[in-house]
Parts: structure tokens; sequence; C-alpha cells
């Protein structure tokens, strides 16, 4: 399956998950593979019998210095979920984004990565009209956890066809623009998490989760004091009887959350 294109500013790697896998190995010190995985490299031009080959370098060159890994997913219920993640280093990244034909691995500077991760988060400015509502039930919880798009998107038409009960719009039993991006499907989640390299290996560091229509941008809490805060959408932990609370929270102060993570930590 391997490729290398070389007809971009930069070269791009399209691997499977097992020949990314032995890339950044051998990136991180191991051995040359000699397997079948590697055969598939060799013929992209990918791997010779000194390593990486010095036309693929420039997509790698951050993943043996890289001190942070940024996850970032794009959910929305009229578009595929769209999954990007980035190996921080202190002069260059390399980032890997989940396609269709397989993972795009290519390399950037530093000072172009805020840019590239502001193309793919729904954290724009808007209106900020918050008429709520605040809270979600466990069904949709559950349903964030899941990665069942099709039947979160449901279940959030649903709650907005229950809670319009005809009322005028910001009264009770009416319409808000919450309600209404669940009903004619303009909602998006954007999660962001990310882990720094420690003496113990790699740990979890932060995350941020938002759920937008285009009048607003909530922060995604779990209201439980027991449970975790909420860092993707396949979570294995159970969330009991807990309720998603949405925070409205600003276009600048989520921007000013994460503008940090998209550089190496500080030490």
């Amino acid at each position: 399956m391997a490729q290398l294109n070389l007809t971009a500013d930069t070269p791009v790697a399209v691997l499977s998950d097992a020949e990314w896998l032995s890339v950044r190995a051998l990136c991180l010190g191991g051995q040359i593979p000699q397997d079948r995985t590697a055969t598939r490299l060799r013929r992209a031009g990918v791997l010779d019998n000194l390593g990486i080959t010095r036309q693929a370098a420039p997509a790698f060159q951050a993943v043996p210095t890289a001190t942070r890994h940024l996850e970032v997913a794009r959910v929305e219920p009229t578009a595929p979920e769209r999954l990007v993640e980035a190996w921080i280093g202190p002069a260059r990244t390399t980032v890997v984004k989940h396609e269709r034909d397989g993972l795009h691995v290519y390399g950037l500077d530093a000072c172009e990565v805020p840019s590239a991760f502001a193309e793919l988060l729904d954290l724009g400015p808007r209106d900020n009209v918050d008429l709520g509502p605040h809270h979600l039930p466990a069904e949709i919880l559950t349903l964030l956890d899941s990665g069942d798009v099709t039947a979160l998107d449901a279940a959030l038409s649903q709650l907005a066809d229950t809670l319009d009960t005809g009322g005028e719009p910001g009264e009770p039993g009416g319409p808000t623009p919450l309600t209404e991006g669940f009903k004619h499907r303009t909602w998006s989640l954007s999660l962001i998490s990310t882990r720094v390299l420690g003496l113990e290996g790699w740990q979890v560091a932060d995350s941020l989760n938002t759920l937008s229509v285009p009048e607003c941008l909530y922060d995604l809490q779990v209201e439980a004091p027991t449970s975790p805060p909420l860092a993707g959408l396949r979570a294995q932990e159970s969330r009991g009887g807990a309720e998603l609370v949405l925070e409205p929270i600003s276009s600048i102060m989520a921007w000013g959350a994460v503008s940090p993570w998209f550089f190496p930590p500080r030490s």
C-alpha cells in the first residue's frame, strides 16, 4: 500500500497502520525491518538499506524528537469523521492525517502547525447566542463514548423535538439556537487531547471537547464528581448516570486553551 508523493512542497507518505508503526519504530531507534511491510516501504521509496530514505525523511523528521502528541477529531452529522495526529518536536512536527486511502504522513515547520489545525477545528468566532439547554441526558454521553455518529445525530434530533413544544424562541418550550442546530443537523464536535513525554513515558496532559452550532460554542463537561473528564469519542469507563454539562465558551477562550498544545511543552 505504501506510497511516497513527491509532487507537493514537502513529501507525503501514504501508509497503512502497520507501515506507519514500522516506520515509527525505526525512527525511535529500532532495527531496519526486513519483513513484508518493509518490502512495500522499500518499493515506495520510504526505506532503503540504510533506513529512511533522504527523500522521505522530512515527513518523519519530528518523530524521534517529539515531546508532545496532539490528537484532534472533528465529528459532524453531514460529513465523515476527520482525525489528525501530530508528533511535535522542537523545530519540526510530523502530522498523521487519517484518510480513507490510509494515513497521510508529512512534516511541518513549527510555525505552520496552528494554521494546519485551525482548518480542522470548529472554534471560529460566532454571535454566542446562548439560550440552552445546558444539560444533555446520559444517553447522549453514552452515544458520544460509543462513536456511533448516526445514532447520536438521531438522539439529538429527537431531543430537540422533545424540548421544542411550540413556545416562543428563547422561552420555555420554545426553540433555541442549540435545539435548532440539533434539528437541522448543523452541530459539530471538536475533540482535542494532548499527551506529553515524561520520565514514565507518554502521559495524558489535557483535553478540550466542544459542541458547536453556528450561533454558539460550548465546552463539554461531565456532571459527576467521580467521573474523569470527557477525553474523546471512545472512552472505555462507564459513566453511570452522569449528564453532559454545556458551558458556554467564546472562541478566544477556546483558542487560548488549546494554542499551547501546538508546541512542545515547556521544560
